[in-house]
């Protein structure tokens, strides 16, 4: 050991000393932990005289390098020129990476002496460094590097000294950690403020309606809340929040008010605006703290033109299977008509030469009503699906709906030899939505399967047999219907995209590329899934819905209906119709069944003939020229509002729904072709006195 004379202990003891002091002053003024960390190095080397002083921090990278983060002193260079690590190798042996791994202070009484300085003995004698301290910096698992000390004499460091550097060392520790606190904190305040702004700025800049309430009072609303809610002279908040709801709808929303759900609330709705004026309103709510309150944050977003634009792509992808369908319609059509020319022509033949029995003649005009009544039904499917859907949401039976679309099409399959396989429970399967839409989205998946196996047949042998099944199973609450073909098939790269609107793989002028988009949109509204499915050879679609657990409510029970009726012998009826054809057959019939007819072939007609005669009971077509039926109505509902009268239309559109207004307890709706047993029956019941 080298023996120092007391002055140069002092010496030593007193720029420790100073280093302290200084650096003390300097963390007391210190605003960032850099500067701070130059400071006390400037401090260590320009005013208590070490020749250099550098700060380096542990870094947790593989090899556990110590980065340099100040340093000041003539011998400066010397940290760029060494490599040191913590890790526990030979560049981590030496007293900076003891330090940092130990958290106990290292000194090298002589550098070239000492067996730990070896790898950087060469460079600290040509810098002139000939003992070195390193101070460790943090405690513990925050251990954050360390503070390096050089001085030009050799054994600088005695304990009086060693302890006081400790001192700094510590001293340092500590501003660093608090510098990083006040640096973690203004971050987060600039944060906050940023986050702040950001959020005010999105509230001010959406589109939608976004409302804050406390237990039903508004407490504060955006800009666009003005111009959904139509309030640009009137102020929003202060007022109730259900003001913005339709009587009917307030019940259920107080109670969502007084008992938030929790999470976030989803729903789509009816709304008011200010002028009363309803729309269509998509809503998020959510719970919030506003201003120290409980609150919930509302978004209101207008979807009435999304609706319309919804409504209007679903009329064009019905509209365009319409078209695809006349064809097969036509032929259809042209069936049943074929067999009922054929059947009366023969008759008339059979009749001409003598032989036709009455039972012969009986049977024939049973096949020609038959015919004519599964005319009828093709008529009638395809009235309702190509009419406007305005109806109400409703419980109906899903497989009726299927049915309904399998009759409308199966006829297209047979003359291009294809098989329809069909597997459908036989009991009801309720759920909720529009029967309409349903058998569209059927009709869609059918149209398109016809498509896909008539495209592979053409490249088939002669042998080959085109397949199209249709089954059904109930399963956990919901009912799923698969429809697979054994088509050309849908290749797997454009699965993920045969859902979007216009998409198409139909050669142009077959398919708009709407279909499957709007038949997709109508199951989700239904609450359930449309996907494809891996199912054989062709294309594989499977339909998930939820059944309803309320069903279907059953049929009315009609009551008893007196018997005292008016007898056919008393009874005046009036027909009006525009084809005096159709108007002769049918009072023809109606005076086959013992009653008096009067025939008119306009509106007007009828009205005169009704003055001069009052009928019992008018039978009226609604669509006629030189007075309508729709005005006939009206003035026999003025002369006398009990008159029984029975509508035959075959229209479509507004006069089909004028015609389901006026329907009641003492009118009727049949469309044509009429079933004259019908027809007979509703006439009886007509004919019978109101109930007092």
């Amino acid at each position: 050991m080298i023996a120092h004379s007391m002055a140069e202990q002092l010496r030593q003891i007193d720029r420790a000393v100073t280093t302290l002091t200084r650096s003390t002053d300097a963390l007391l003024r210190a605003t960032s932990e850099i500067s701070l960390l130059k400071e006390v190095c400037d401090i260590t080397v320009e005013m208590a005289g070490y020749r250099l002083a550098w700060i380096g921090y542990a870094r947790p990278d593989e090899g556990r390098s110590v980065t340099a983060m100040a340093m000041s002193g003539v011998a400066a260079d010397y940290v760029s020129e060494v490599s040191v690590s913590w890790g526990d190798n030979d560049l981590g042996r030496g007293p900076t990476g003891t330090a940092i791994r130990t958290g106990v202070a290292q000194v090298i009484r002589d550098t070239d002496g000492d067996a730990r300085f070896t790898p950087w003995r060469e460079a600290a004698l040509r810098y002139g460094f000939n003992s070195s301290i390193a101070l460790p910096l943090g405690h513990g698992d925050s251990r954050l590097g360390a503070l390096m000390i050089y001085a030009a004499e050799h054994d600088a460091f005695d304990s009086d000294t060693i302890r006081v550097l400790e001192d700094l060392a510590r001293n340092l520790s500590y501003g660093i950690g608090a510098l990083r606190m006040k640096a973690e904190h203004d971050q987060a305040v600039r944060d906050l403020a940023e986050s702040e702004e950001r959020y005010r700025s999105l509230i001010e800049m959406s589109p939608d309606a976004i409302l804050v309430h406390s237990q039903g009072n508004i407490l504060f609303a955006n800009r666009a809340s003005a111009g959904v809610f139509a309030a640009a002279h009137a102020k929003l908040v202060g007022r109730r929040i259900e003001d913005f709801f339709p009587e009917e709808a307030r019940p259920d929303l107080l109670r969502r008010i007084a008992n938030p759900p929790p999470g976030r609330f989803m729903s789509e709705e009816t709304m008011l605006r200010l002028d009363d004026t309803p729309f269509s309103a998509e809503i998020v709510a959510n719970s919030i703290t506003f201003h120290g309150l409980n609150a919930r944050l509302v978004v209101i977003r207008d979807v009435s033109e999304r609706h319309q634009v919804q409504r209007q792509l679903l009329e064009s992808a019905k509209l365009a299977t319409l078209g695809e369908m006349a064809a097969g319609l036509v032929h259809e059509l042209s069936q049943p008509l074929n067999i009922m020319r054929l059947t009366a022509e023969g008759a008339l033949m059979f009749i001409e030469r003598g032989k036709a029995t009455p039972h012969w003649q009986a049977q024939q005009f049973q096949l020609i009503a038959d015919q004519a009544q599964r005319t009828a039904e093709i008529i009638d499917d395809i009235r309702i699906f190509s009419r406007r859907d305005t109806s109400p949401i409703q419980v109906f039976d899903a497989m009726q709906a299927v049915r309904a679309a399998l009759g409308v099409l199966e006829g297209q399959f047979r003359p291009d030899g294809i098989k329809l396989k069909i597997d459908l429970p036989a009991t009801q399967v309720p759920v909720r939505g529009r029967r309409v839409q349903l058998e569209q989205v059927v009709m869609n998946l059918l149209s398109n399967a016809h498509h896909a196996v008539r495209d592979r047949r053409d490249r088939m042998p002669a042998d080959w047999c085109g397949v199209v099944s249709i089954t059904a199973e109930l399963t956990g609450g919901t009912v799923r219907v698969t429809l697979a073909d054994n088509g050309t098939g849908i290749p797997t790269e454009l699965r993920s995209r045969i859902f979007e609107p216009f998409f198409t793989t139909k050669e142009a002028g077959r398919g708009t590329g709407l279909g499957l988009s709007v038949s997709f949109g109508i199951v989700d509204s239904m609450g359930g899934r449309l996907e494809t499915v891996d199912g054989g050879e062709g294309a594989c679609f499977r339909l998930t819905l939820p059944i309803d657990s309320e069903g279907l409510s059953p049929a009315p029970v009609l009551p008893p209906q007196p018997s005292d009726a008016i007898a056919p012998g008393d009874a005046h009826l009036m027909v009006v119709d525009d084809e005096r054809a159709a108007a002769e057959a049918l009072g023809g019939f109606l005076r086959e069944l013992g009653y008096r007819v009067s025939v008119a072939t306009s509106g007007a007609q009828a009205w005169g003939l009704f003055c001069a005669d009052p009928a019992d009971v008018v039978i009226t077509d609604l669509r006629m020229p030189a007075g309508g039926g729709e005005q006939l109505v009206e003035k026999l509902r003025d002369f006398d509002p009990l008159l029984p009268i029975i509508i035959v239309t075959g229209h479509l559109g507004a006069t089909e729904r004028l015609a389901a207004n006026l329907e009641d307890d003492r009118c009727a709706v049949l469309r044509k072709p009429v079933a004259l047993g019908r027809l007979g029956e509703l006439v009886t019941i007509f004919l019978r006195p109101p109930e007092e």
